[in-house]
């Protein structure tokens, strides 16, 4: 009796202690938020206690529970960082500022592009990142500017590829009636918001290319759903979804991948005012609001 009491006490011990230690292993690499993570932690001690009503019932519920929160935490973790290098344009505030950091805490290579190098968005990246951020000049609609950050990413990465390209950068321009939208605006739009991004693709997609990378464009719910006011806008951003469906069945064969993505409203540095953006969106045909 005494040896059956042994061997229940160490099989008791053993194992909420293995399956407990490895899913508090997966746990520790998971990047899921804080509240879901909460909820396995207590999971795992809900399962703990089952064990005080039930020997071997709390067992089985408790090695249940410990299996299903291993599938989860599975399939948040994350791809393994293994040096890869991004390269993020518009990098001075909004979403663009935001991913550098996020990217930099996930142990990336960033390369990251700002209007203004020596401006406060870029002084603010230089200062809160690691070393593995690197801060440079890029005007998008400068040939010579992307040339030279070109030679630089190359220069940096030593023979190894991008892992991935995300064209952020752009302006909303002048929000009015696209009747009275200068000509100047529509063509600064298309050369921000397209041209820039397509020569910023077709500078760096060597080097997507070499690592089978993803070539990221940042659109805009401007480009796919027509918005009052935004004429000039939301025209350069659907040029943007267009060259980014034809690029991704082009570059397919290379095992390159392209994203889209059309954000909604964020408050950044070029947002609308909360006028423009409710006429655009809430404006029936006849007018009313």
């Amino acid at each position: 009796m005494s040896t059956f009491f042994s061997e229940t006490a160490w099989i008791c011990l053993a194992v909420p202690a293995v399956l407990g230690g490895t899913v508090l292993c997966k746990y520790n690499r998971s990047p899921g938020p804080v509240w879901s993570r909460a909820v396995c932690l207590a999971g795992l001690w809900g399962g703990a206690c089952l064990l005080s009503l039930s020997l071997w019932w709390g067992l089985i519920l408790f090695s249940l529970s410990c299996v299903l929160m291993y599938t989860y935490l599975s399939g948040q973790e994350l791809l393994p960082v293994d040096q890869k290098a991004v390269l993020v344009t518009g990098c001075d505030s909004g979403i663009g500022h935001a991913l550098c950091k996020y990217l930099d805490e996930l142990g990336f290579t960033v390369f990251a592009g700002v209007l203004n190098e020596k401006g406060p968005g870029a002084e603010e990246l230089r200062k809160s990142c690691s070393s593995r951020l690197l801060v440079f000049q890029l005007d998008i609609t400068n040939p010579a500017q992307i040339k030279d950050a070109h030679s630089k990413v190359v220069a940096t990465l030593q023979g190894r590829g991008l892992w991935a390209v995300v064209n952020n950068a752009g302006i909303i321009g002048f929000p009015a009636d696209g009747e009275l939208i200068p000509m100047t605006d529509y063509k600064r739009c298309m050369t921000v918001n397209f041209f820039g991004p397509v020569e910023v693709t077709k500078a760096f997609l060597p080097l997507l290319r070499k690592s089978q990378g993803r070539l990221v464009n940042i659109s805009s719910m401007a480009g796919g759903c027509p918005m009052e006011k935004l004429a000039a806008y939301g025209s350069s951003k659907a040029a943007l979804i267009m060259f980014s469906s034809i690029m991704r069945k082009e570059l397919s064969q290379w095992g390159v991948k392209v994203i889209v993505i059309l954000p909604g409203g964020f408050k950044t540095s070029r947002s609308l005012s909360s006028e423009v953006l409710r006429c655009s969106f809430w404006k029936d045909p006849e007018g009313s609001l």
